[in-house]
């Protein structure tokens, strides 16, 4: 078991080494350029809306297994008697006061600006030349681009939710189709 977890964090390491060399080879200029464009287009408060993003993302994995994984984590406390880790684990039955010690220790740890530049520098570098920011700075700097900066994220959400309602019905019927066949698969 250790020596699983001891490739795994090797692995982890590595990873996080490849992605930290690849963000210190973009050109100053570049790395400038991006810095902006992410400020212009709202990238700015990117940090933090990774972070309570990122909180939630983590605490759903977590809420259908936290019983069994507190039950483990509590079981791995070896130095302690069955009835105080009975104990410990009835201090812990509380998935929400959990979820907001989770939250203030994740973000408190995590640099999410430094996340950000880690992975959305190398991200815009590969995908645009330094050409192609100047152009999209220059039109982000016009009254037009500011309005789709603007108003870009109500638009996706507005067209996301008239897709779900446009494929909601089909998807009901797929699911009653399929449930009908298997149902008939039971029939003597």
């Amino acid at each position: 078991m250790n020596h699983q977890r001891a490739g795994f964090a090797t692995a982890i390491f590595l990873i996080l080494a490849l992605a930290t060399d690849a963000a210190a080879e973009i050109s100053e200029s570049k790395r400038k350029q991006i810095q902006e464009l992410l400020a212009i287009s709202g990238g700015a408060s990117m940090p933090e809306q990774m972070a309570q993003q990122q909180t939630y993302v983590e605490l759903m994995r977590i809420r259908p297994s936290y019983q069994p994984m507190m039950e483990f984590a509590v079981s791995e406390q070896q130095d302690l008697s069955k009835e105080e880790q009975q104990k410990l684990l009835e201090k812990l039955s509380d998935f929400e006061a959990f979820a907001t010690a989770f939250q203030t220790r994740f973000t408190e740890r995590l640099n999410f600006s430094k996340i950000v530049a880690e992975v959305y520098y190398p991200l815009y570098d590969e995908a645009f030349s330094e050409d192609d920011l100047t152009e999209m700075l220059a039109f982000y700097r016009t009254r037009v681009g500011r309005k789709t900066i603007e108003l870009m994220p109500g638009i996706m959400q507005s067209a996301a939710k008239g897709i779900d309602e446009a494929v909601r019905p089909t998807a009901i019927e797929v699911i009653q189709g399929i449930v009908a066949d298997e149902r008939a698969k039971l029939a003597p």
